[in-house]
């Protein structure tokens, strides 16, 4: 199924995994070049290996988020490398530390076992493709390990850097600016060597848009580090309607449109499957969307949102914390509480809140 330009794989260890599809340009211009090299299943072995690669590297932040209490909502494989999206933020700085430096560390232990293995095979006598493959491979991941420890946000050596940062003074917000603006001075740099590299005739267009990349991100989570310390001490049940209405999947828009007085303040009804669990809601501005000529023809099933594309939080978490959870084209937080729907935060009042605190 494709969903926001992925492709999703199934799960890892219990984790979503998508395929977005901008890999396919990491094979186009790593694959050219590793078939006029190894060949053209030699190259495609290599591409293959190399995604597996990154897919660890995503997993030992899932895993070790887990061991520290923090889910994992996604993991997915996209041009510039990967993303484990996590839930919350750690509750310690030991914690975010460990995270952060798992990645990095699958990857330099895949570089030196890939790179160990190519010396062994070759002392052994052995020859041929493989091993070119396999030396690739181990140094391609030695880099990408080295890389991601630049000291700065958003590459894993700026979340090490806001764990230090945040265990010496104490407050994990300075701390994250303090990450996001050694970010911003690594992705500047980079794109000041990669703006020489094409001014001596070098390649450096991708060092330069790696850079700017990093720089531009750091500042995004500047700006959001700021935003979560205005919003410090509000917690999700401050602003949660409690109490959803309920509509079973036969409902028709334009019955539900005659009974809107029925969603109340929240603003959404929830859709209650075959199976007696609700699945998902619809909101007061998806039904006014319908024609009201063809209201009476669609169903609330067509319109619902599904509780897996949405926010989901528990009444006592740190709104703050929740915030990189929104779906930005369904800006509704459901509220739960062991496995049940509690109520919901209203997108008027959510945004109502966000402004107040901006």
């Amino acid at each position: 199924m494709f969903s926001s330009g992925s492709l999703s794989l199934g799960r890892l260890f219990g984790i979503p995994f998508q395929l977005h599809w901008s890999v396919l340009v990491v094979a186009v211009l790593f694959g050219s070049g590793l078939a006029a090299n190894y060949g053209t299943v030699g190259a495609a072995v290599a591409l293959v290996a190399f995604l597996a690669s990154i897919t660890a590297h995503e997993v030992a932040h899932a895993l070790v988020a887990r061991r520290h209490g923090v889910s994992t909502q996604s993991i997915q494989l996209w041009a510039l490398g990967g993303v484990a999206r996590l839930d919350r933020e750690a509750s310690t700085p030991r914690a975010e530390g460990w995270i952060a430096a798992a990645g990095p560390l699958t990857s330099l232990a895949i570089g030196a076992v890939a790179i160990g293995s190519m010396f062994a095979l070759t002392a052994a006598g052995l020859d041929g493709v493989a091993l070119g493959v396999l030396g690739w491979l181990g140094v391609i991941n030695l880099l990408l390990g080295v890389f991601n420890l630049l000291p700065g946000a958003p590459l894993d050596g700026g979340r090490i850097l806001k764990a230090a940062r945040w265990g010496r003074h104490g407050d994990r917000f300075r701390a994250a600016r303090e990450a996001g603006n050694a970010g911003k001075a690594v992705g500047f740099s980079l794109a000041g060597i990669g703006g020489v590299m094409i001014v001596n005739g070098q390649p450096g267009l991708m060092l330069v848009l790696t850079g700017l990349f990093i720089a531009l991100n750091a500042k995004a989570e500047m700006l959001a580090t700021d935003m979560a310390e205005r919003l410090s001490g509000t917690r999700v049940r401050d602003l949660t309607w409690f109490g959803v209405a309920q509509a079973t999947t036969d409902t028709d828009a334009d019955t539900m449109w005659w009974q809107r007085s029925r969603l109340g303040g929240a603003g959404v009804v929830a859709i209650t499957g075959a199976d007696g669990n609700v699945a998902g809601i619809v909101s007061e501005e998806q039904l006014r969307a319908v024609p009201e000529e063809r209201r009476p023809y669609v169903s609330l099933t067509q319109l619902m949102v599904p509780f897996a594309k949405l926010a989901k939080a528990d009444p006592d978490e740190e709104l703050a914390d929740v915030l990189s959870r929104l779906n930005p084209a369904s800006p509704v937080v459901t509220v739960w509480r062991e496995g049940k729907l509690l109520g919901v935060v209203p997108k008027g009042r959510l945004l109502a809140r966000l402004q107040s605190a901006a």
